[in-house]
């Protein structure tokens, strides 16, 4: 009788042990994410999760070109030193625009943002067909040209010793019918030659292919051989250094512009730092 007693109490106590462990490993896994200790994690009402992370301990550093990098924390251009003249007209036209998630919660000072891409496998975000090559296409110099359904309005400028651009645009959410469509507005600095050259660019988009639905969302976007082979968007691979602790790489954009609403409008400044 004593022995049952006692191997019932050691059994007891092993399954208390057990839903311990289970607690203590449930509870790293969700602290834990893809894109590694989270300081702070916030559920967005759009379905997304924003992962707090310190802001020396980000994905980016983990690439062998960064070790050792030190980050730096201001560009080297102050871009508010910049002023245009307006009228009241214009004035009004600037509306304040920010991401869906800020509405759930903020990341602490020293860390950035990174959105989860827990719905969408990572070699889909990282394919750079997937945003400006259509596979049917089996001509090279057929690219960009002749997709069809495929249409551009591009305002391009062309010079030598560029260092930047800058630009104002108008925040849509465009119909996307098919999910291997998208529609995007985005400032793009390019260099090399047509069919293989290297260029960052940034704006909005509404890509269900790469985001998995049809929200509008701010994005990055490079590639260094025309998109053929290289191409990732975000912070989906390293070496892409943020230092922001307010703005969410891919995720979603908020308020939208509408027909007979408010004209909200996002800038894009892209420049290259001096040292």
């Amino acid at each position: 009788m004593t022995s049952e007693i006692h191997q019932e109490r050691r059994n007891s106590n092993n399954l208390l042990w057990a839903i311990l462990l289970l607690k203590i490993i449930t509870f790293a896994t969700l602290v834990w994410g893809e894109n590694g200790l989270a300081i702070k994690s916030i559920q967005s009402e759009d379905g997304d999760v924003i992962d707090c992370i310190d802001i020396f301990k980000q994905p980016a550093l983990y690439h062998p070109a960064l070790k050792n990098h030190k980050i730096q924390m201001a560009p080297s251009y102050n871009t508010m030193m910049e002023t245009t003249k307006t009228n009241d007209q214009e004035k009004s036209y600037k509306c304040v625009t920010t991401q869906i998630w800020h509405k759930s919660g903020s990341c602490p000072k020293g860390t950035i943002p990174i959105r989860r891409t827990q719905n969408i496998k990572k070699d889909q975000i990282m394919k750079p067909n997937f945003f400006h090559l259509d596979k049917g296409l089996k001509i090279k110099k057929d690219i960009n040209l002749t997709q069809k359904n495929h249409s551009m309005a591009i305002l391009l400028t062309e010079g030598y010793r560029y260092v930047g651009g800058k630009t104002d645009m108008i925040t849509r959410n465009p119909h996307v019918e098919e999910d291997d469509e998208y529609s995007t507005s985005r400032l793009t600095l390019k260099s090399g030659s047509y069919y293989n050259y290297q260029d960052i660019e940034s704006g909005w988009t509404v890509n269900p292919r790469v985001y998995g639905d049809r929200q509008t969302r701010l994005f990055t976007y490079w590639t260094n051989d025309g998109s053929k082979e290289t191409g990732c968007f975000d912070l989906t691979c390293p070496g892409f250094v943020q230092i922001s602790h307010e703005i969410a790489l891919g995720a979603a954009i908020y308020p939208i512009s509408t027909q007979y609403g408010l004209p909200y409008s996002i800038t894009i400044y892209i420049y290259k730092v001096s040292n």
